[in-house]
């Protein structure tokens, strides 16, 4: 099998107006030191438009394959019935090549508003430029609700429609490792398909699954899990862990089925849009999910929501971007603050989330008590509940912090030997 010669087409911004909750022209930057990034989380409160630049970035890409026969219902980006535009601009990362489009929509231009059909329907534009289809991105996209289906097979239109519709359902992981097992006895392509799925799974839950088999004892093929404490099913897992299996099998076939000559499937270029990748997650997956998904796609730009602090804490050199209400529109801050080394209750309390930081209180309270020559009883014991309450804190590898961190520890244990 030969390598796939599809160039690696990347997002670098997206810029909309009048689009929903954006009202004046925003962009949205998907750029790391000027050149597209591979990782890109975007926060905000809710209601603050995250879903919208996913959907509108999905818009955007939707429209130039002839092939897809999407329903999407364009009353939802309206705002105050005024015209809306969309700006896309892509990067061709191995040539540094760009291409920038936009797309406005109007009562004049898409009659009633209503849908989105073939992107022959879409009105012409003169000042578009045109490139080849081979550059246009392979794009798959998630929505938050990521239902499983009953079926093995999912249809090839749906591969972002689930980012507009909560009903899509994904393919379900179960049948189709079913599926696929029976095939590659038959077909060795479908052998490859197999294993690279299974190395997924496997390497997704590390030391906590170590295999997977089909066991047909009943007469009806069904799919295990091999763990420490048993043997379970897929629908014996915890929610979290179905959702995932889901949307990461669905898009390892998905590049499977469109690369089908390559060697490596999973490292082709792609682009892939997931809302709250967060969403019923368990922290250890929460913390360990970029570095996984990096390491198992590594030429796919994922731009994804979020609502966890581990998310941002996790993300290492990846692109932040935050959307901010003001008033009765959205501002966009692009790379707000270099989070990296914080504290999860830095994190929080920084203007990434805005939560007060309770932390902060205990510190100074402690530094407080720190600062007499004198404590009563009562005192004591205050200062042993807080650094009882600190120590449960995550804290930085900033060797100065630690530093403060060990001789505050000293202080408390001599109190204690004290007492």
């Amino acid at each position: 099998m030969g390598k796939s010669m599809t160039p690696r087409v990347w997002f670098k911004s997206i810029s909309l107006e009048n689009v929903r909750s954006f009202g004046r022209k925003e962009t949205i930057n998907f750029t790391k030191d000027g050149n597209a990034a591979q990782w890109n989380v975007i926060l905000g409160d809710n209601g603050t438009g995250k879903t919208t630049v996913l959907r509108s970035a999905c818009l955007f890409i939707v429209r130039r394959y002839k092939s897809h026969n999407i329903h999407i219902d364009l009353n939802s980006f309206f705002r105050n019935n005024k015209s809306s535009e969309i700006e896309c601009n892509l990067e061709e990362t191995n040539t540094g090549d760009s291409y920038n489009s936009k797309l406005n929509i109007s009562n004049l231009q898409i009659g009633d508003k209503k849908k989105i059909y073939p992107a022959t329907h879409f009105p012409n534009e003169p000042n578009l430029v045109k490139y080849s289809e081979d550059k246009i991105p392979v794009l798959y996209a998630y929505g938050a609700a990521r239902k499983i289906s009953d079926g093995a097979i999912s249809k090839d239109n749906q591969q972002i429609e689930s980012i507009f519709n909560d009903d899509i359902e994904l393919i379900n992981a179960e049948e189709w490792i079913v599926q696929a097992d029976y095939l590659a006895l038959k077909d060795g392509r479908f052998s490859t398909k197999y294993q690279t799925v299974k190395r997924i799974l496997l390497q997704l839950f590390n030391s906590e699954i170590s295999d997977i088999y089909i066991n047909t004892d009943s007469g009806t093929p069904k799919v295990y899990f091999k763990t420490n404490y048993g043997n379970v099913r897929l629908h014996e897992l915890s929610l979290g862990y179905k959702t995932l299996i889901a949307w990461t099998v669905d898009f390892a076939k998905g590049l499977s089925d469109r690369y089908p000559d390559s060697e490596n499937p999973l490292a082709e270029p792609a682009i892939c849009l997931v809302d709250e990748i967060d969403l019923h997650l368990h922290p250890k997956f929460q913390r360990n999910i970029i570095q996984f998904l990096t390491e198992t796609f590594p030429n796919t730009q994922f731009i994804v929501t979020a609502h966890s602090p581990l998310i941002v804490q996790s993300a290492g050199d990846a692109n932040i971007i935050l959307l901010k209400r003001v008033g009765d529109e959205v501002h966009v801050e692009n790379d707000p603050v270099d989070v990296r080394n914080w504290r999860l209750d830095q994190i929080l309390s920084s203007e990434l989330f805005g939560i007060e930081d309770k932390t902060l209180q205990m510190r100074r309270e402690r530094d407080k008590l720190l600062g007499k020559n004198v404590l009563s009883e009562q005192e004591q014991n205050r200062l042993l509940e807080l650094n009882a309450e600190l120590d449960s804190v995550p804290f930085s590898s900033d060797p100065a912090e630690m530093k403060a961190e060990t001789i505050i520890h000293q202080l408390a244990e001599a109190l204690r030997d004290r007492m």
